[in-house]
This record gives C-alpha cells, sequence and structure tokens, in this order.
C-alpha cells in the first residue's frame, strides 16, 4: 500500500521546527510554468507561457504563544528573505527549498489557534 496523503508530519522554517495545525492541508506547487492558450483568427494556436511560483500554498499552522510562534512568523516576514524551509508529508517524502513567507495580513485565530501561511521561492524540490 502506498501512502498518498494525510498529516504533515513536520515542518521546519529557518531551521525552527512549527506545529501544523490538526487535519491541515496545504498546495505544494513544484514551479514551473502557467500556460494561457487563446485562438488566433486563422484557428491556429497562441500560446502564452508565465512562470510560476514553488512552495506552500494555505497551510495552517498552530501557534503556540509561549515560544512566539507568531511574533517569529512575523519577523521572518518582515525581513523578506527567503529562508530555508522543510516539510516531510505522511508519506515520508519530504520537500525542501529556500521560500519567502507570504500572508496578506499575518494573524492568529483566537477560535482555533491558527495562522495560514504561504512560503513561495524558486525552488521546492523532493528530497
Amino acid at each position: 500500500m502506498v501512502v498518498r496523503a494525510g498529516d504533515i508530519r513536520q515542518l521546519t522554517i529557518d531551521s525552527r521546527e512549527y506545529d501544523v495545525a490538526p487535519e491541515s492541508s496545504c498546495t505544494v506547487k513544484p514551479g514551473g510554468f502557467k500556460n494561457e492558450v487563446a485562438r488566433n483568427g486563422n484557428g491556429t494556436l497562441h500560446v502564452k507561457q508565465a512562470r510560476t511560483n514553488a512552495g506552500i500554498d494555505a497551510l495552517s499552522i498552530s501557534i503556540d504563544d509561549s515560544r512566539q510562534d507568531l511574533e517569529e512568523l512575523q519577523t521572518i516576514a518582515n525581513d523578506g528573505e527567503a529562508v530555508p524551509v522543510t516539510m516531510t508529508l505522511a508519506s515520508g517524502i519530504a520537500y525542501s527549498g529556500p521560500l519567502v513567507l507570504v500572508a496578506e495580513d499575518l494573524g492568529k485565530s483566537t477560535g482555533d489557534g491558527t495562522v495560514e501561511i504561504s512560503l513561495l521561492g524558486e525552488r521546492f524540490e523532493q528530497i
């Protein structure tokens, strides 16, 4: 049997481990290109290609206030620099790469104690 989905087992951002919220899922992006296809007047195809970011999109992290997790994430966001990120999935497969923390408005939900972030960059590869 091959495990294809499940909990995120481990997440480190800038060499610090963070707890991933229970039953959290995210989108892992390999990066590369996206294509837009339109038809020319004579019926041939017109393809426009643009680069896409690699990384992790829409990940919920369980915030531990005693460790000042939220403040540390805000410091990383403030720096605006790529930091080392590693994520291990339920399958045992791990991804790693230098990513920039992206959050529309970084803030902890007091209802469930989580913050949702994205981490994006040039590459995020299986190791």
